[in-house]
């Protein structure tokens, strides 16, 4: 039980989670401080030079890194980050595997005192965090009441992530063992009986998907993201594209003729790379910021403040070799015999079109914005949200 408003577990809860507050120590932040004062940028190339201010073809430039890097090193609080974090309540349970093995699992939550409260989770994918929805908590709690949201809001760290524990050591590791622990996490929090709908982007639609087509107790799923393998087997001759998603199948493949070499890494060496950016925090910098600037909308993108703050949090967590191991697994594309969202981001790395988005289940809501990329819970947050109200309500019966 915590103090804060929206922090009451429901009263069915099958066991009692306990409340969390971030705090990293003092040495901890120190040490960040003098590794990204010691880290060297490296020299000037013909390549690094390319940019727009950000990026370019080669990737993200130098002249980027040296002014991220001063703003992180001189200008970024992480107590301020760290005192907006814990303004939520914020819990972590103790789940057991079937194996026997226990995981503690982190989530943020905004809990509603209304019985009939619907329950819906918001998985984030990779390089994010549960500091992804945040923003979207943040326009809830400013609208509702504790007695007044219509729903229960959980928003996990991913196994391997951030806050909640590595998967095991002596086991390879898949999206459905990742999506078993989410689901055993539901069913502790009493939603068993109730049923939840699940959300996600990115690695977090995979886990929504996989936790949709598995579990009864999922009623649904919307997603900003559709892209799985198997997805563009759905492509047809006869199918109805409109010219924004034209537009974004070209996107799509440019995506995987020049965008994917990092999941090609992570997929195929992350002992490696895992080890390469762990090193130092001007690595994860270049390697990570290279995503948000690459894969936002320019005219919705992700601010400095928020790459920094996530990959503050990952560097202090020491998450990132844990965080890949999605990229090794290919699978055959799941149906899902229930209502599905989707929400279509122009300026999404991999903007699936409706026509096939509609073969991999029954796309009960789509709705197709005109701005906005991958990162939508950040990019638009206003307008994720009215979207996955509006998917509510035509998938809870």
């Amino acid at each position: 039980m915590t103090s804060k408003p929206f922090g009451t577990v429901p009263a069915g809860a099958k066991q009692q989670p306990t409340p969390f507050e971030l705090h990293v120590e003092d040495e901890k932040l120190q040490d960040l401080k003098t590794l990204l004062r010691l880290s060297p940028v490296a020299k000037e190339t013909y390549e690094n030079l390319q940019d727009d201010g950000s990026h370019g073809k080669f990737g993200v430039s130098r002249k980027w890194i040296v002014d991220a890097k001063q703003y992180w090193e001189h200008e970024f609080d992480w107590r301020k980050e760290e005192d907006h974090i814990n303004s939520f309540p914020a819990f972590k349970s103790q789940i057991t595997d079937d194996d026997g093995k226990e995981f503690d699992v982190h989530f943020t939550a905004l809990f509603s005192q209304d019985p009939s409260a619907i329950p819906i989770v918001f998985f984030h994918g990779w390089p994010g965090s549960f500091l992804e929805f945040l923003p979207i908590m943040s326009l809830l709690r400013e609208k509702y009441t504790p007695k007044t949201l219509p729903y229960h809001i959980i928003v996990p760290s991913l196994p391997g992530f951030t806050l909640s524990s590595d998967p095991p050591l002596d086991k390879d590791w898949k999206v459905a063992d990742t999506s078993r622990i989410m689901h055993k996490l539901l069913l502790s929090l009493g939603f068993g009986s109730t049923g939840y709908l699940v959300q996600g982007g990115d690695i977090g639609s995979l886990v929504s998907r996989v936790i949709a087509a598995t579990y009864d107790e999922c009623k649904g799923m919307h997603l900003n993201f559709m892209l799985m393998p198997g997805i563009m087997d759905n492509a047809s001759p006869d199918d109805e594209l409109t010219e924004q998603e034209e537009k974004g199948v070209k996107r799509l493949e440019d995506f995987f003729d020049q965008g994917h070499a990092y999941a090609r890494m992570h997929g195929t060496k992350p002992s490696t790379i895992g080890l390469v950016l762990s090193s130092s925090p001007i690595a994860q910098l270049a390697w990570i910021g290279e995503k948000f600037l690459a894969w936002s909308d320019p005219r919705t993108t992700t601010s400095l403040h928020t790459i920094i703050s996530d990959i503050t949090l990952y560097w202090l967590t020491g998450c990132y070799p844990t965080s890949i191991y999605t990229y090794r697994e290919m699978k055959e594309l799941l149906y899902v015999d229930k209502p599905i969202g989707y929400s279509y981001f122009p300026f999404e790395l991999a903007p699936v079109p409706r026509a096939w988005a509609e073969k991999s289940g029954k796309l009960a809501f789509f709705k197709s914005h005109d701005k906005g990329g991958h990162f939508a819970a950040l990019e638009r947050p206003e307008v994720l949200l009215e979207d996955v109200e509006a998917f509510v309500k035509v998938a809870w019966k």
